[in-house]
């Protein structure tokens, strides 16, 4: 909160951690008061802004994992998720497990939104774990999937019959 001129006071309110809790620095470096307009420009290229739907309804995201340095251990834990995630497969038992090396996070994809919200809550115990972000490159496929589902499915383009 800061005075300014006698003409009252200006308070910024910035989230103080992100979505899975860890702080964040905020840094102002603009503030305007009136209507100048934004001297922000196009912001379509900024991450966060215009986003879709933010959170993966299947997709689980794994943090704090000890990193890893080898093929092996990288197969190693990409068996250990699968197996305790199993269960959150639905009927064939098959889950997505997305690991890479020198990371210490992981991705896993389950068969359903409902199993995704009862491994987060069977699994916190054992893994720090929340539902994963998706990109926007997901978020566009789906939004492509949805209008020709809607559309017809031809991209526009009627059907036609040889018989």
């Amino acid at each position: 909160r800061r005075a300014w001129r006698g003409r009252g006071s200006l308070m910024l309110q910035l989230p103080s951690s992100d979505d899975y809790g860890n702080p964040e620095n905020w840094m102002v470096y603009r503030v305007w008061l009136g209507r100048k307009k934004s001297m922000a420009g196009d912001l379509d290229g900024v991450a966060g802004v215009n986003i879709y739907s933010a959170v993966h309804p299947r997709k689980l995201f794994l943090s704090n994992l000890p990193k890893l340095r080898t093929d092996p251990e990288l197969d190693l834990r990409r068996a250990e998720l699968e197996r305790a995630f199993r269960k959150y497969g639905g009927p064939s038992g098959a889950v997505l497990v997305s690991v890479q090396k020198h990371s210490s996070i992981a991705f896993v994809e389950v068969a359903s939104e409902q199993l995704a919200d009862l491994a987060l809550v069977q699994m916190a115990g054992k893994y720090r774990i929340t539902k994963a972000r998706r990109t926007k490159h997901e978020a566009l496929m789906e939004e492509r999937a949805k209008k020709e589902k809607e559309g017809g499915g031809g991209g526009g383009k009627e059907s036609v019959d040889w018989d």
